[in-house]
């Protein structure tokens, strides 16, 4: 996946000030070792390799980062191997989607008898979000099935000034393509199920967003995220950390950070976040996190701060 330029909507409350930024930058629960033995930072691969690593970007207050970040979140409750987590979906909709048009997705659901964000009964194998046809109107590409005979749904999801969702509706327009030259221009997102960049790349942006709500944090969201994408165990070791060291223990830090960057590890069941604070005029500070997964759904198991600069 890649997020390139961007396009930035609203300020948020991420961009605090500089002065006020504290972070955490104690380590793992599980893990409490010296932060120089620890993984450092994204693996970079040779030139020749370079392809092979994902990588995932998401800012704030951009268009296509929060639709990606809600369609991303909302597949990974509906494909959840104990069946769709229907509290996830719930505090998602709650979340991005505004009252009024939260109100007329369910009237075409009961009409239509098919989920009315995906427009599928089913749940997709990939999804790729792209720019469309203005600052406030994104395009979703849903791929269902597999192997030779694929099929494809475009949809065009739009928000309102504050980034909240007014409707989505299915259409035939493929995502906007740039002129060669200008290709750097279109933002695209894409993400597929059982890949676990995508997961972690999907409950950090949903979090972000979640921490980051303009009428303040969204504690309904933050909470099934935390529930959806934790083990149990490691829940419970997260709010005795975040008791003793009075800080957000999935970010590490008292603020939300304005841009943020998940990367494959060291190995396929550790992922690696990279957190940047302030921006603007402010200084910046960037803390590095290595996400642990569990081998058999992905859950995460530890998250641990290698370094803070």
């Amino acid at each position: 996946m890649s997020r390139n330029t961007h396009a930035r909507r609203r300020p948020g409350r991420r961009a605090a000030v500089a002065a006020g930024l504290v972070l955490a930058v104690g380590l793992g629960v599980s893990t409490q070792v010296a932060a120089q033995a620890a993984v450092p930072a994204p693996v970079k691969a040779s030139a020749k390799a370079s392809a092979a690593l994902r990588t995932v970007s998401g800012f704030n207050g951009d268009v296509v980062t929060q639709v990606a970040d809600f369609y991303g979140a909302y597949i990974d409750a509906e494909d959840d191997a104990a069946g769709p987590d229907t509290a996830l979906t719930k505090a998602l909709r709650a979340h991005y989607l505004t009252p009024a048009f939260a109100k007329q997705l369910k009237a075409w659901e009961k009409t239509n008898q098919v989920d009315g964000v995906l427009r599928a009964q089913n749940v997709p194998v990939q999804w790729t979000v792209s720019e469309g046809g203005n600052g406030l109107e994104v395009v979703v590409t849903l791929t269902f099935g597999g192997g030779e005979s694929p099929t494809t749904t475009n949809l065009v999801v739009k928000q309102e000034p504050t980034g909240r969702i007014t409707d989505i509706r299915t259409t035939g327009i493929a995502p906007a393509k740039a002129p060669a030259k200008a290709s750097a221009a279109v933002r695209s997102v894409s993400g597929r199920t059982g890949d676990s960049v995508t997961q972690v790349a999907d409950f950090y942006g949903a979090y972000v967003d979640a921490k980051d709500a303009p009428a303040g944090p969204d504690a309904a969201l933050s909470t099934a995220l935390r529930a959806h994408y934790l083990t149990p165990a490691f829940a419970k070791q997260l709010k005795a950390w975040e008791k003793t060291n009075q800080a957000d223990g999935v970010l590490r830090a008292q603020n939300v950070p304005v841009q943020w960057t998940v990367s494959e590890g060291a190995n396929s069941r550790e992922i690696a976040v990279t957190h940047t604070f302030g921006g603007g005029e402010s200084p910046t500070v960037t803390t590095s996190l290595v996400v642990k997964l569990e081998p058999v759904f992905g859950d995460v198991t530890d998250i641990r701060t290698t370094s803070a600069r």
